[in-house]
């Protein structure tokens, strides 16, 4: 047969089928697998393992997991079911391997010698080009991490079973070729969350409206895992365990290409990379041109099927955070595809069209398989290129603008050692220096170079490693998006349009952890050694046995993490609210006090043991007298009283709020109590002593006298934290919780578009329609960008902070100042120099310049901690954490 003919039957075959015809999914005729197959029966399909077949229901965690076990039981020879880690939820994350029999034989030689193609210092390029040309191609496919967007998770079960139950010779060439791994899902925890709402609610036959109860989901839905975060966030931050799972089994095999599968609106139709701008500038043009030639070859398959496209719009590789940048910096391929979603069987879109489940199933395994014949014919070159990148990126170090960073311990040994683990989880190769040394280097943001000493202990990250480029994209304190980019923007928002930036601006992990880093731009003779794990010296000074007790010094988070284990434990704490000397010894506010008397004989091996865990810096004394400031017996000591914490979920609150839910559960130990919006009107508000309203669009299902009830409930002795939307709201005259107002822009009209300007056409989420004029609206929101602010340190929410910190700010709400008589601007947002890192829209700037970020407001006996934006975003900066971390350990007793 001809390649025309084939061409034209495969059309033929592919094209949609009258509506009539489809208003059953899963009948006959949809022809998926792709009808050229050669199918082997000793393969099972879909149906005969699960009862439907692909694209005919989605299919969830449970029947994709043993559908894999299944085929791998069936092609022994060919491929091997590899578990990895298990979610929150306790469902396995497991990936299927498939390759050739010859391949498979020597799998852990394969993977062994590519690592050592990993690490160019270590082999030459002569070296290593025998086993370049001898390599197969490793190509590792991501399905599902936003667990809602679906039919990617049925789409790579369904390129699995092509992969082992075809055939014919040329998918057989194929796997000589190459190694396929299939991550099915990502997400399991979210996608069985739709999947459980979405089979609740749909009937007999499935309901095509957009808004049918089968498709709206509830508040938590399944996009975010079970804490309700973004993971298509988290490569690098790791803070949820699937990430952490992902990233080790990805290291263990370096792989050359990664596709990220996704889904989009259903008013669209296909994405699939090259990315639109900005792209980080560590990407090389070698990697541009591999997307490129992926994207031909999905443009191709698509021509011939009648498949609409697009490419270069919304999705942007810049924020080293998604499923494409990272494994790219680290010189793999990273492809990004989306789909349109249906989020059901069947959605009818605005342009009269119905949009079939089985269509987005089908679009993704067509790319599939386009992705590996490209990997597959490319394979020598794509082996080669990711030898070559890691080896540049040592070269890079050894001669590029900057040649080492240093992360110095300082007063925060835990932070800095947190950063520097979490390196360590991204691949990137730490040591600790032995010796200290004097360099010329740049601090943080900072745009001089100085004469800096380091001292030993600290962290040392050479960037002439072969993960050098995903190590300045992490350490490095900004990014350049582009002038043409940044123009477009300015002159977007002129318009009154939509802007087209993606996520945040900035990210630098010292600037989130406030670690002092020190960018070393020339040669350096520094001493070091490497470190598998990073761990602060803890201990305790002073006598085995206090007489009088311990202190704990307050800089440090260990000190709080401390605290939630001694009051758990039933141990009794003190906090200082003044600062002292003692044995020669200062200890800042905020320095903890446990006191032998007031603890049983198990407090001092308890603080030893918590010193030597944690990293804690204590001082045991058998004496109150101090050198200077209040003795410890004195008026400024507070009992540390035991917060009983209820935090609101659900709506009103943001999915959001899974970030402090899970900070209070993973990382700080310490229950909160989650109470949903339309149930906390009936809560005893008198078993707890703080409340936490998180960011959301308030009041909600909150009735009219909740603010009082709330009001009244301060003002007996409770801490009220109000996060963003939350704050916006206690600033109404109806509420009357805080005593600010909200800020808002002055209205331009739109100005009429350039018509020089190229147009920028329709993208998917974003708009050319100018937007209406309101009477009045909020500044254009921060899109995540660092900015300069001062601490006002007399208070205890700022306990152990310094007197200048750079909080991420990713926000639109601007707070005017609290009147001294009212209360106190505790973090306020600096009047000049604001922007330190990232972009952040001129008019905006200059309204928040000045303004705080957190507000405290006494209320009777009680307190009102208003936060402008989410301190616990992401969980990624522990330095506007701590702020949050002290309202809620230090309110009730103050």
């Amino acid at each position: 047969m001809s390649q025309r003919v084939f061409a034209l039957l495969l059309v033929l075959a592919w094209l949609p089928s009258p509506a009539g015809a489809q208003s059953v999914p899963g009948e006959a005729g949809w022809l998926l697998p792709m009808p050229e197959v050669d199918a082997d029966p000793a393969i099972p399909t879909l149906s005969q393992v699960v009862g439907h077949s692909w694209g005919a229901d989605v299919s969830s965690a449970s029947e994709i997991e043993r559908y894999l076990s299944a085929l791998a039981a069936a092609a022994p020879d060919r491929s091997r079911l590899v578990p990895y880690g298990r979610t929150i939820e306790k469902r396995g994350l497991a990936y299927l391997v498939i390759t050739s029999p010859a391949n498979l034989a020597r799998l852990d030689e394969i993977r062994e010698t590519n690592l050592r193609l990993a690490d160019p210092r270590k082999i030459s390029r002569d070296e290593a080009r025998p086993l370049i040309e001898s390599l197969p191609a490793i190509l590792w496919m991501a399905y599902g991490v936003h667990g809602d967007e679906i039919s990617s998770g049925d789409a790579a079960i369904l390129t699995a079973y092509h992969l082992l139950a075809d055939r014919r010779e040329e998918t057989r060439r194929l796997l000589d070729r190459v190694i396929v791994i299939i991550d099915p899902m990502q997400n399991p925890d979210g996608r069985d969350r739709f999947v459980n709402f979405h089979r609740e609610g749909r009937g007999v036959e499935p309901d095509a409206e957009p808004l049918a109860a089968e498709r709206v989901q509830r508040w938590a839905t399944g996009r975010h895992n079970h804490y309700l975060f973004d993971m298509n966030r988290d490569w690098f931050l790791q803070t949820q365990s699937e990430s952490r799972d992902k990233v080790a089994a990805y290291l263990r095999w370096q792989p050359h290409v990664l596709i990220d599968a996704h889904e989009m609106g259903s008013e669209n139709e296909y994405y699939f990379d090259p990315p639109a701008d900005p792209v980080l500038d560590l990407i090389t043009p070698r990697q541009r041109a591999w997307f490129e030639r992926f994207g031909k070859r999905q443009a191709g398959r698509f021509d011939a099927l009648g498949f609409l496209y697009t490419s270069r719009e919304q999705y942007d590789g810049f924020y080293p955070g998604y499923g494409t940048t990272w494994p790219t910096l680290h010189g793999a391929i990273g492809i990004l595809w989306e789909q349109a979603g249906t989020r059901g069987l069947v959605v009818d879109r605005e342009d009269e069209k119905k949009l079939y489940y089985h269509d987005g199933v089908r679009r993704h395994y067509v790319s599939g398989i386009a992705t590996v014949e490209t990997a597959a014919a490319g394979a020598r070159e794509i082996v080669g290129d990711f030898y070559d990148y890691r080896a540049s990126a040592v070269a890079l170090g050894r001669e590029g603008p900057v040649r080492d960073y240093l992360l110095l311990p300082g007063s925060t040994p835990t932070r800095a050692a947190g950063l520097a683990d979490l390196l360590l989880r991204n691949g990137v190769e730490v040591r600790k220096l032995t010796a200290a040394v004097t360099v010329q280097a740049r601090k943080n943001a900072e745009g001089s170079v100085k004469e800096w000493t380091a001292p030993a202990g600290s962290y040392h990250v050479t960037i002439a490693q072969p993960a050098g480029r995903l190590a300045r994209s992490l350490l490095d304190p900004r990014f350049d998006m582009g002038e043409a980019f940044r123009k477009r923007q300015l002159d977007r928002k002129r318009r009154r349009l939509d802007d087209e930036i993606y996520d945040l601006t900035a990210w630098s992990l010292p600037l989130t952890h406030g670690v002092v880093s020190l960018a070393v731009e020339g040669p350096s003779e520094l001493s070091s050694e490497p470190i598998e794990k990073a761990q602060p010296n803890g201990g305790v000074a002073g006598p085995d046995k206090a007489r009088v007790g311990y202190l704990i010094h307050a800089e440090d988070d260990a000190a709080m993490l401390a605290l939630a284990e001694l009051i758990r434990a039933g141990f009794r704490v003190q906090v200082l609210d003044e600062a002292i000397r003692l044995g020669g010894v200062g200890f800042a506010k905020g320095t903890l006090l446990v006191r032998t008397t007031e603890n049983p004989e198990s407090l001092h091996d308890r603080i030893r043991e918590l010193a030597s865990r944690l990293g804690l810096s204590v001082v045991a004394t058998d004496t109150g007298l101090v050198d200077g400031g209040t003795g410890l017996g004195g008026f400024q000591i507070t009992w540390v009283k035991p917060p009983k914490v209820a935090m609101l979920v659900d709506r009103p609150a943001s999915p959001f709020v899974g970030h402090s839910w899970y900070l209070f559960d993973q990382v700080w130990r310490y229950p909160a109590t989650r109470v949903p919006g339309g149930a906390i009107a009936d809560l005893d508000l008198t078993k707890y002593n703080v409340l936490v309203l998180p960011d959301g669009r308030y009041p909600g299902p909150l009735p009219d006298v909740f603010a009082e009830r709330l009001k009244n409930w301060v003002r007996s002795g409770g801490t009220l934290i109000l996060v963003k939307g939350a704050a916006a709201w206690g600033t109404e005259k109806s509420v009357g919780l805080l005593a600010s107002k909200v800020v808002k822009k002055p209205i331009k009209a739109a100005a009429e578009p350039d018509s020089s300007a190229k147009p920028d056409g329709d993208k998917p989420g974003v708009s050319d329609e100018p937007r209406t004029n309101p009477d009045e609206e909020s500044p254009d929101p921060v899109p995540g960008a660092f900015l300069r602010a001062e601490v006002y340190d007399d208070h205890f929410v700022t306990f152990g902070s310094p007197s200048e910190v750079f909080p991420l700010v990713n926000t639109d709400l601007v707070l005017t100042p609290l009147k001294p008589v009212a209360g106190r601007n505790l973090v306020n947002l600096a009047d000049r120099d604001t922007l330190v890192s990232g972009f952040c829209w001129p008019q905006t700037l200059e309204l928040m310049a000045g303004k705080p970020l957190v507000a405290y407001q006494a209320l009777g006996k009680g307190h009102v901690v208003a936060f402008a934006d989410d301190p616990n975003y992401r969980a990624m900066a522990p330095t506007t954490q701590r702020f949050f971390l002290n309202a809620v350990f230090f309110g009730p007793g103050h």
